[in-house]
C-alpha cells in the first residue's frame, strides 16, 4: 500500500506547479475583467462561507488522514474506522448547511445571489473524503482529479467571465468545480474501503471520534480568524475596493505557500505512521531536513516578490492596482513563516498528538490578529489586515517552536536556516539596483526574475560548498555516481 515518497512528492509538486501557473494566469485577466470591487465581493462573500464550511468538517482532514494511516494494510479496521468518521464528518456538514439557510433567510444579504452560489461549498463538503486517499498516501487518485478539474475551470473562466456582470458565473465555477472534484473520490473510494462494514456502525462508534475532530478543530476555527476573517473585517470595516486590493495580493502570496502545504500533506500520513509505530528518531531527521529545504524555497520566493513588486503590479494586475505592490511586501514574511508553521504542525505536532501546543499558538496569534484588524483596518484598509496577518503567523510561529523545542529541540536547525535570509536580503539589493536599467514591462520584470533567482542559486551553492553542507554533498555525489554508471 505504501507508496514511494519520491513519487508522492512528484505528483505533490506537479500540482502545486499547476495551482502556482493557474492563478498567474487567471488573476490578471479576473483582475481587468471583474474589477476590484467585484473581486472583492466575492472574496468577503467566501470569507463568510467558509466559516459554515469550517464548522462542518470540524478537524477531519487532519483528524482522518491520521488515523486512516494508523490502520496500516488492515482493510476492515480503515473500512470501520472510515464510515465512522464520515457518519460524524456527515451530521455536522448537515448542521452546518441548515444554519446556513437560516443566515440567509434572516439577514438576507446584500450580495445575495453570489451568498447563496457560495453555499455549494457546503455540498461539496458533504462529499468530502480527501482525508481517505491521504491517509493511504494515494496522492495520484487526488492530484489527477484535481489537475484535471483545474484545467476545465480554467477554460471555463476564461470562456464564459467576459464582463463585471458575470461575477456569479465565476462563482458559480469555483465552487461548482470543488463540489464535483469532491463527488468523483466517492466512485473510486472502494479501492480502499468496503461499504458492507458501513452497516456495523454504532452511535458510539461515531462519537468516539468527537475529541479527536475537536481538538484538532480549535486550532482551525482559530486559523480561521486571522485567514477568512481578514476579508471579512475588511467588507465590513473598509471597502469592497480595499478588500479586492487584498484578495489579490493574498492570491499572489498564496500561490507559493501552496508548495508547502503539498509537501506537508504528502508527509503527514508517513510521519504518523513512523511515530506510530515507534520510529521517532527517523521522523525527527525528516523533520530537521525538511526545514533546511522548506528555507531556501521559502526565503527565495518571499525576497523574490519583495524585490519585483514594484514592477509585477502593473504588469500582472494592469492600471488601478497599484496599492498591490504594497500589500504583496507587507504579506511576503508570510511564506517563511507558514512554512515553519506548517513543519512543526503537519509533520510533528499532529502526528505526536500535541494539539494542545498547536492549539494554543494559534489561538494566541488568532487574538493577536483580531485586536490589530480592529484597530487598524478602518483606518489604513487592506494595509492594516496585512499587518494584522504577518503579527498572527509570527506569534503563532515562534510560540510552537518555543513550546516545541522542550519535546524536539529544532530551534537550532531554524535559527541555522536564518542564513538564507541573509541571502535574500543580497538579492533584493541587487535586483532594486539594477531595476532602474530595466525597462517597466514584461521583459524587464522577467529579467530581473532570473537575475535574482541566479544571483540567490550562485550565492547557496557557494555556501553550501564552504560550508561542506551535507545534503549538498549528498547530492553531489548521487548525480557523481550516475554519470559515472552511465
Amino acid at each position: 500500500m505504501k507508496t514511494s515518497l519520491k513519487r508522492n512528492f512528484g505528483y505533490q509538486t506537479a500540482y502545486q506547479i499547476l495551482t502556482l501557473i493557474l492563478p498567474l494566469i487567471t488573476a490578471p485577466f479576473l483582475s481587468r475583467v471583474l474589477g476590484a470591487d467585484n473581486l472583492g465581493i466575492f472574496a468577503f462573500t467566501s470569507s463568510l462561507v467558509s466559516y459554515f464550511v469550517l464548522f462542518a468538517i470540524l478537524g477531519t482532514n487532519n483528524y482522518g488522514t491520521r488515523e486512516i494511516a494508523v490502520c496500516g494494510e488492515n482493510r476492515e479496521l480503515r473500512s470501520r474506522k472510515f464510515f465512522s468518521i464520515y457518519l460524524f464528518e456527515f451530521i455536522f456538514t448537515i448542521a452546518a448547511i441548515i444554519a446556513y439557510i437560516i443566515y440567509i433567510i434572516i439577514f438576507r444579504p446584500l450580495n445575495l445571489m453570489i451568498t447563496a452560489i457560495q453555499g455549494v461549498l457546503l455540498l461539496a463538503s458533504l462529499l468530502d473524503i480527501n482525508w481517505l486517499f491521504f491517509g493511504v498516501e494515494d496522492f495520484k487518485t487526488t492530484i489527477t482529479r484535481n489537475f484535471c478539474i483545474k484545467l476545465i475551470s480554467f477554460a471555463l473562466i476564461i470562456i464564459l467571465v467576459r464582463n463585471k456582470n458575470d461575477l456569479w458565473i465565476y462563482t458559480a465555477i469555483m465552487a461548482g468545480s470543488t463540489f464535483v472534484s469532491n463527488a468523483y473520490l466517492w466512485f473510486v473510494s472502494t479501492k480502499y474501503i468496503d461499504f458492507r462494514f458501513a452497516k456495523y456502525i454504532s452511535l458510539t462508534d461515531v462519537l468516539s471520534h468527537a475529541k479527536g475532530n475537536f481538538m484538532l478543530f480549535v486550532p482551525l476555527m482559530a486559523m480561521s480568524i486571522y485567514h477568512a476573517m481578514d476579508k471579512t473585517m475588511l467588507g465590513l470595516m473598509s471597502t469592497y475596493t480595499q478588500t479586492g486590493f487584498y484578495y489579490n495580493a493574498d492570491k499572489i502570496i498564496s500561490a507559493p505557500v501552496g508548495l508547502i502545504n503539498g509537501f506537508c500533506t504528502v508527509m503527514l500520513p508517513r510521519m504518523s505512521s513512523l511515530i506510530g509505530n515507534g520510529r521517532e528518531e527517523e521522523a525527527h531527521m525528516y523533520l530537521r531536513d525538511s526545514i533546511k529545504v522548506m528555507a531556501v524555497m521559502t526565503f527565495s520566493v518571499a525576497c523574490g516578490a519583495v524585490s519585483i513588486s514594484k514592477e509585477f503590479t502593473p504588469v500582472f494586475f494592469g492600471t488601478g492596482y497599484e496599492p498591490c505592490s504594497q500589500l504583496i511586501m507587507l504579506l511576503s514574511p508570510i511564506i517563511p513563516i507558514k512554512g515553519y508553521c506548517y513543519l512543526a504542525r503537519i509533520l510533528y505536532l499532529i502526528p505526536s498528538n500535541l494539539e494542545k501546543i498547536y492549539i494554543s499558538s494559534v489561538t494566541a496569534g488568532a487574538i493577536m490578529n483580531l485586536f490589530v484588524n480592529w484597530m487598524l483596518i478602518p483606518e489604513y484598509g487592506a494595509v492594516g489586515a496585512c499587518i494584522g496577518t504577518v503579527s498572527a503567523e509570527l506569534v503563532s510561529c515562534v510560540y510552537q517552536y518555543i513550546v516545541m523545542n522542550k519535546y524536539l529541540p529544532v530551534l537550532k536547525d531554524v535559527l541555522y536556516s536564518f542564513v538564507y535570509l541573509v541571502i535574500g536580503f543580497i538579492m533584493i539589493f541587487c535586483v532594486r539596483a539594477i531595476s532602474a536599467i530595466m525597462p517597466a514591462n514584461i521583459a524587464g520584470l522577467l529579467g530581473e526574475i532570473a537575475v535574482g533567482a541566479a544571483l540567490y542559486s550562485i550565492i547557496c551553492i557557494a555556501y553550501w560548498h564552504f560550508s561542506k553542507n551535507e545534503m549538498y554533498i549528498s547530492i553531489k555525489e548521487s548525480m557523481k555516481s550516475k554519470r559515472v554508471r552511465k
